[in-house]
């Protein structure tokens, strides 16, 4: 299943990376974050999500402190869209009674059709520029992926 939420701010982020830990096997919390899509392989994001570099981007900022948009900054800034793939609850029942080689097998498999899911976005997804967004192109998505088993009350 698949919803979808606007990100008002930048601080809405921060709630994945909190979660984060790199210690998660054994110290609960859930993965570091990475990065994913054309437009974070052009400008250099690969590997685990960063502090930094999400906040910057959740403004409207590149990481060299440019801006990336009119409002960078702003207070009417849109950081972005929170894509949540949920997996099926008989999947995630299984995953939760699972030993640790399936529930790694269970996370590579949704991790891979996650993936499959942003490349169809970008194949099929464009951006409006120019005066009143008249000039319509394609979409090289930069995109922080999560994975997220707790839920907001943490159980």
């Amino acid at each position: 299943m698949l919803s979808v939420a606007r990100m008002g701010s930048a601080g809405h982020g921060n709630y994945y990376l909190n979660l984060a830990r790199e210690d998660y096997y054994i110290g609960g919390g859930e993965p570091p974050g990475k990065w994913i899509g054309r437009g974070a392989e052009a400008i250099g994001l690969v590997g685990l999500v960063e502090k930094e570099q999400l906040r910057s981007l959740l403004n409207g900022f590149s990481l060299d402190g440019e801006k990336l948009v009119q409002n960078a900054g702003g207070e009417k800034h849109q950081a972005g869209w929170d894509l949540t793939f949920s997996a099926p609850k008989t999947v995630s029942v299984a995953w939760s009674q699972s030993a640790l080689p399936q529930r790694k097998a269970f996370q590579e498999a949704h991790s891979e059709a996650v993936k499959k899911a942003i490349s169809y976005l970008e194949e099929t997804s464009t951006t409006r520029r120019g005066w009143n967004g008249y000039k319509h192109e394609r979409a090289d998505l930069v995109v922080a992926t999560f994975e997220h088993g707790t839920s907001r009350a943490q159980d």
